[in-house]
């Protein structure tokens, strides 16, 4: 087990393309291990013992499965920014993402995106938040750096997601509800 909810292989095993290509996609680099681990220590169980269960829906990203993905035309990863490759090298003997730290995407059912990644924004240590919709996963990474960093992906009516970059209190103000003072 890498923490009090969760083993090695729950975040290693998820995803889609894992699911029906089932690439070999197990860490190298014994940092990608411990990276792990934080993530799933400092971020998802909180989460759970919070909320209760998650369904992870990315998680590591190792060169191997990297390239499937890349080479299947998915949208929407970063593997240079994204995290999910942890602490892992590229065919050139060179980190995959420079960030370090790890990163995960996950949903709690039946519980707005919102609701949970202010919780996360207010609770835990973390590095970047991307935040999709109230309908979507989380994307949130841990390192030991904790830039706390928190881009909201807003869909435009044409279908493209534009970022549009929090502070931490300004993140936390544009999702509290505003409460209408009593006359």
């Amino acid at each position: 087990m890498c923490s009090r909810h969760f083993l090695y292989k729950d975040i290693i095993c998820c995803g889609s393309t894992y699911q029906q290509e089932v690439i070999p996609n197990l860490p190298e680099q014994q940092k990608s291990w411990e990276a792990i681990a934080e993530l799933a220590q400092h971020i998802l169980d909180p989460v759970v013992d919070h909320f209760g269960k998650v369904e992870l829906t990315y998680g590591f990203c190792g060169h191997k499965l990297g390239l499937t993905i890349l080479k299947n035309d998915l949208p929407g990863i970063a593997p240079k920014l994204d995290q999910h490759a942890g602490y892992e090298l590229n065919s050139k003997g060179k980190r995959i993402c420079e960030r370090g730290g790890m990163a995960c995407d996950f949903m709690v059912r039946d519980t707005p995106s919102s609701q949970v990644a202010l919780w996360i924004v207010e609770n835990c240590p973390f590095d970047r938040l991307y935040f999709y919709g109230d309908d979507r996963p989380i994307h949130v990474s841990h390192s030991r750096t904790l830039q706390k960093e928190i881009c909201w992906m807003k869909q435009t009516r044409f279908g493209r997601r534009q970022p549009r970059r929090y502070t931490v209190d300004g993140f936390i103000q544009h999702f509290i509800p505003h409460s209408i003072p009593e006359e």
